[in-house]
């Protein structure tokens, strides 16, 4: 994350958190694509479903906190 953007210090430990986190997200993806193309066996599209909404309200509850008055 870049230093040029001012987080106040009671965020800075969640968010590093939560950057932490997604990035594990990211790798783990990359692990489930990667056996998918393996073994020839494609990922139920309902399991994509379930994460794309997880990650919908991860998105909108970070729209809600770069909102926040």
């Amino acid at each position: 994350m870049s230093s040029l953007i001012h987080i106040p210090a009671k965020q800075q430990p969640v968010i590093n958190r939560l950057h932490e986190t997604m990035t594990q997200a990211m790798a783990y993806a990359a692990a489930i694509a990667d056996n998918a193309i393996d073994d020839g066996v494609p990922l139920p599209m309902e399991l994509v479903d379930s994460f794309a909404a997880d990650y919908e309200r991860i998105i909108t509850s970070l729209v809600t906190a770069a909102t926040a008055k």
